[in-house]
């Protein structure tokens, strides 16, 4: 009988502990998901930092900016942050730039005019302290036309 109890015990502890665990609500990740389409204009726009249940992101995990790279590889084109005057973030490559504002809830992305005639993309990588199910990656295509 006291092994029940005991059982019992155990299996109601560890269901306490495990509906009270929202780490991956919490995690950081793009409103609307990571996939953003521009047209071939020359455009900004702004995305959201939200946790995965879709509320806005509250800053109890932290994330950090690694870099912007090609789609499947780990070339990066560019790691280097540049810390504004006013505290926001920015990363640029090429044709693309990103903000990253307001302590981290907001990403402001600019793109130039396509005229290369193609298609292009890149992914927007960062990394959390957390298991990494999410993170505010963005991949950016702009369409050729």
């Amino acid at each position: 009988m006291n092994l029940y109890k005991i059982l019992g015990a155990l299996i109601l502890a560890l269901s306490f502990v495990f509906t009270s665990c929202d780490w991956v609500a919490n995690e950081p990740t793009i409103e609307g998901g990571r996939y953003k389409t521009f047209d071939s204009s020359a455009q900004r726009k702004s995305f959201r930092v939200v946790n995965a249940s879709g509320k806005r992101y509250n800053h109890k995990v932290d994330w950090d900016i690694i870099g912007i790279t090609q789609l499947d590889s780990d070339t990066f084109f560019t790691k280097k942050v540049d810390t504004l005057s006013n505290g926001n973030l920015k990363i640029s490559y090429d044709w693309v730039s990103f903000t990253v504002k307001e302590n981290k809830s907001v990403i402001e992305v600019e793109v130039q005019k396509n005229e290369t005639g193609q298609d292009r993309s890149v992914l927007f990588a960062t990394s959390n302290s957390r298991t990494q199910t999410h993170r505010p990656n963005m991949i950016i295509t702009q369409r050729a036309k």
